[in-house]
């Protein structure tokens, strides 16, 4: 038989009385007197809510306040910036970490794709760099006729002894023009042509040749680069007792052109005048070859 009393369903059961209470009194019996109960023990006050906290006036940030409050949105943007920052820092890492022999990892790809650095661009190149002349007329056949009228009047030619045997390894052309009486005024005018894949190292040779002074009496007394005429030019002017050279280096492509005007100092011949009929020569001469 269970122990726990039946529920009287006319009551509900709001009436019923677990174990160990007093039955309900039946009808027509004063209740039953409560028995006292102990007091509750005291309770620590609960922390105050943060919504329950009155707002400073002025709102946050307000008078007394120890100021704003950091954005949350904002702390996320910062956060999230530097974690974007040490990816890029791990990529550009694992990117150029090479194996044992010094290889990227990211060889292959075309420049620009990350993980490879771009490769610069090749600076583009001068038309006139690397010419090459393979075919120079005889050494008379330089310069033209109507050139030597007007820069040296009367001039005869004499080939050099190398104008007609070309080497396969270098072209020579070694001609001279003098006129025929001179008088009392000596005047030549000297080409020197060689072509030969050796012609830049020749250029500078000759050019420092040319800048020193030769005897007690040969002097130069001025030098110079020139702009305008084959891939690099060179004056030198000298003078002695009795003489002035005009001496002119052009370097085009495997080719070194020399071009050198002698005259008496009682001449009336000036350095301008000279060093302007030496370039018209060299000239000539670039123009001849092909």
């Amino acid at each position: 038989m269970s122990e726990n009393p039946q529920v009287d369903p006319r009551q509900g059961f709001g009436a019923y009385q677990g174990p160990g209470q007093a039955p309900p009194p039946m009808p027509g019996q004063a209740p039953p007197p409560v028995p006292p109960q102990a007091p509750a023990p005291p309770q620590a006050p609960a922390a105050p809510s943060a919504w329950s906290q009155p707002v400073p006036p002025g709102g946050p940030g307000g008078p007394g306040s120890p100021g704003p409050r950091p954005n949350r949105s904002r702390l996320w943007l910062i956060g999230g910036a530097a974690a974007l920052v040490a990816a890029v820092i791990a990529g550009v890492l694992v990117a150029t970490s090479g194996d044992d022999d010094g290889k990227s990892e990211a060889s292959g790809k075309p420049p620009g794709v990350p993980g490879d650095a771009a490769k610069p661009e090749a600076p583009p190149e001068d038309p006139s760099e690397g010419k090459t002349f393979s075919k120079v007329p005889k050494g008379c056949e330089l310069i033209k006729a109507s050139t030597i009228e007007k820069i040296a009047p009367g001039g005869e030619c004499t080939p050099g002894l190398m104008d007609d045997k070309d080497l396969a390894s270098m072209i020579t052309r070694m001609p001279r023009w003098e006129a025929p009486n001179p008088g009392s005024d000596y005047q030549s005018l000297d080409v020197n042509v060689t072509v030969s894949p050796s012609a830049a190292d020749m250029y500078d040779m000759h050019k420092k040749v040319a800048m020193k002074d030769m005897g007690p009496t040969y002097k130069v007394t001025d030098s110079r680069s020139l702009s305008g005429l084959g891939e690099k030019a060179f004056v030198v002017h000298a003078v002695d007792d009795s003489l002035v050279w005009v001496k002119l280096l052009v370097r085009e492509g495997n080719a070194l052109v020399r071009t050198e005007f002698v005259y008496s100092t009682s001449s009336d011949r000036t350095e301008k005048q000279t060093e302007a009929d030496a370039i018209t020569a060299a000239r000539d001469v670039l123009g001849s070859m092909s």
